[in-house]
């Protein structure tokens, strides 16, 4: 009697199916954090400007249709206003949806070390420029107000910067250093950076 021989396990084969299964794991984690924050501020009280929420620790954008901004509660008047600007900056530039598509580019090229690297500088660069369009125009004291409000709101929040669908805080201390020692740009330096980038990206 013959045997059949054992089939034979192609691993090239099996390449697309780990790709797929660490994707969908990268979609699965990103609406479980994001459910889990939407029970976190389900309670959030609305006040000017977005929501104030007992059961968080730090200030975050919500949403990526109606994005919300959730602050927790007990802010005093001061850091309240700076970082409410702070968020609402976010919505204005759509940063929200700047970070939707670098997720998008990290859950397709999870293997890709450099990826990885691109999206945890392109959250940074998105705070930095953020903190800059806030503070631009203001004064030494003004700053460091700005500061201080970064300071008592910026707890970092894994599960906040993972969600796509939630904008939160990274960065804390070197935003900080930025936001003290901001300089406005020279106009020279500005048109180098903008032939510099044009050169990189052709």
């Amino acid at each position: 009697i013959l045997q059949k021989e054992a089939p034979v396990i192609n691993g090239m084969s099996l390449i697309p199916w780990i790709w797929l299964i660490v994707a969908s794991f990268f979609l699965v984690y990103t609406f479980y954090a994001y459910f889990k924050l939407r029970l976190q501020v389900r309670e959030a009280v609305k006040i000017e400007g977005g929501w104030e929420c007992d059961r968080i620790e730090t200030a975050f954008i919500l949403g990526f249709i109606r994005p919300q901004i959730y602050i927790p509660m007990g802010l005093s008047a001061m850091v309240r206003k700076y970082i409410l600007a702070h968020e609402g900056t976010h919505l204005e530039k759509g940063d929200h949806w700047f970070k939707m598509v670098g997720f998008l580019a990290l859950a397709i090229h999870w293997f890709n070390p450099l990826v990885w690297l691109a999206y945890i500088l392109l959250c940074k660069d998105i705070e930095m420029a953020c903190d800059e369009r806030v503070v631009r125009g203001l004064d030494e004291d003004t700053r460091r107000q700005y500061a201080t409000a970064l300071l008592q709101c910026g707890v970092e929040r894994r599960s906040i910067a993972a969600c796509p669908l939630a904008f939160g805080e990274v960065s804390i201390k070197q935003r900080i250093k930025s936001v003290l020692n901001y300089r406005k740009p020279l106009l020279w330096v500005i048109i180098v950076s903008l032939v510099v980038c044009s050169v990189a990206a052709v």
